[in-house]
């Protein structure tokens, strides 16, 4: 529960982004995962009834130095070396901008404070592709 004045700080993808090019953004694989482990992001996206219902990220991760079993796959990367890798997908609803925004007024209220960041840039350049949008929403009135 939110009180009166408290704050929600609710990040999510650029799924309009996604949506239109069927890609995550340039910016995305060193936003939010820090260091060189991942080597590859692929994106899916699924259409029913021309609405995208569903991203899917499948995601291969080097575990080059970690103990791992014989069935491993083995990648090659852009500068020749074979690495072991570590797979595991995540599957999202895709929420976009408009529609989450929306969704966080009809909750919070029209009054509610909002203020939304551009992968925590409040005024990025005006040629930048957020990776994520971050929603911080003050909620406003009474505590009953």
């Amino acid at each position: 529960m939110l009180k009166p004045g408290g704050i929600l700080i609710i990040d999510h993808r650029n799924y309009d982004h996604i949506i239109k090019h069927g890609a995550l953004p340039n910016s995305s694989s060193q936003l939010y995962y820090q260091g060189d482990r991942i080597h590859k992001i692929k994106t899916s996206v699924l259409t029913v009834d021309t609405q995208a219902t569903m991203v899917t990220l499948d995601y291969e991760i080097d575990i080059s130095g970690i103990p791992f079993g014989k069935d491993q796959m083995m990648r090659i990367t852009p500068d020749g070396r074979e690495i072991p890798v570590s797979q595991f997908r995540l599957s999202y609803h895709p929420h976009l901008l408009e529609n989450f925004t929306a969704i966080l007024k009809g909750v919070f209220g029209e009054g509610a404070e909002h203020t939304l960041l551009s992968d925590f840039q409040a005024s990025p350049p005006a040629d930048y592709v957020a990776s994520f949008f971050v929603h911080v929403i003050k909620k406003t009135g009474i505590e009953i």
